[in-house]
């Protein structure tokens, strides 16, 4: 990896775990006779690198999958995309599609205006599509090389 994209899916894990531990949070103190409430004070450095790694694991195995994978490469942190255009560019029907759109903003990847139906790319979605297109590239170039000295022995 490089710092580019060390920073991207950096950004966009930090973002998304924030949001779920502050969100858990709120509603553990807004349920005044949870168990719950004070867990985000106790929570150590290995627990919290354990969540981290949680879900930047859910989110790898979310954008490994090819049609989650087209629909990460349509979209932008700038430009939304209406919802309804991804359906004819991955064959998805509009339940099959909300369902996706669904799993890949738990972990972070896009974000959704549920009301305009418009969707977006994250932080950590244009760090790992980085990362995959630059890895790609790579042993694409390496395996020509091989095979081309292969091909001459």
């Amino acid at each position: 990896m490089n710092q580019e994209d060390d920073g991207a899916i950096l950004a966009g894990l930090v973002e998304r775990v924030r949001g779920l531990l502050l969100a858990l949070d709120r509603r553990d103190r807004l349920e005044t006779a949870s168990e719950s409430v004070g867990w985000l004070q106790r929570q150590t450095r290995e627990q919290l690198d354990s969540i981290a790694q949680g879900m930047l694991l859910r989110a790898l195995r979310a954008a490994g999958d090819p049609v989650n994978y087209r629909i990460l490469e349509r979209l932008d942190r700038l430009n939304p995309v209406n919802a309804t255009d991804l359906m004819s560019e991955t064959g998805l029907d509009r339940v099959a599609l909300s369902e996706r759109l669904n799993d890949l903003t738990q972990v972070g990847l896009i974000s959704r205006d549920i009301i305009d139906d418009q969707v977006c790319g994250t932080s950590l979605a244009v760090g790992i599509r980085t990362l995959v297109e630059r890895v790609s590239v790579e042993a694409g170039g390496k395996l020509l090389d091989g095979l081309s000295q292969e091909k001459h022995r």
